[in-house]
């Protein structure tokens, strides 16, 4: 039986994203994830594949409802020119106690930008596609402790 508590689970409702310092808050969602990337080994008389560690890749997207031209402001000259602006994305998740874990993505680039989007009765959603350099935790929720012993 789990004493875990609806409350202790993270999320976007206490939430808050921030681009370059600037608070985001028409963002209906944002993801990234980091994917560790290997290299297949193999060896004469070994069927075993063994793996490589060569390095990660971190990939995700921003969605929002369009009230302004920020996404076009910060990243318009960069696709047009190939000189692509620093951008470092802050996410906080939260939790209704106060808790938070907060996450920074640096090197951000947005690889799409949305010119034109129009259809008869719709909201305007703009979808960035985003990798990143590099990640950092800033901030963890302080870990779950069950009263429960363990079986094992």
């Amino acid at each position: 039986m789990s004493d875990i508590k609806g409350n202790e689970v993270l999320s976007a409702n206490e939430g808050s994203v921030y681009v370059n310092g600037i608070p985001w808050s028409n963002i209906d969602k944002i993801d990234a994830k980091a994917t560790a990337e290997f290299e297949d080994i193999l060896f004469v008389g070994d069927p075993k594949t063994k793996k490589r560690y060569k390095g990660f890749k971190i990939e995700g997207s921003v969605s929002m409802k369009k009230i302004d031209s920020r996404a076009s402001d910060l990243i318009a000259d960069g696709i047009r020119t190939g000189n692509m602006p620093e951008i470092k994305i802050i996410a906080r998740q939260g939790k209704l106690n106060g808790q938070s874990e907060r996450i920074a993505l640096i090197g951000v680039v947005f690889s799409e930008l949305t010119l034109i989007q129009l259809e008869a009765g719709a909201l305007v959603i703009e979808e960035l596609p985003l990798s990143a350099e590099d990640f950092e935790y800033l901030d963890r929720s302080e870990e779950h402790t069950s009263e429960l012993q363990s079986p094992i």
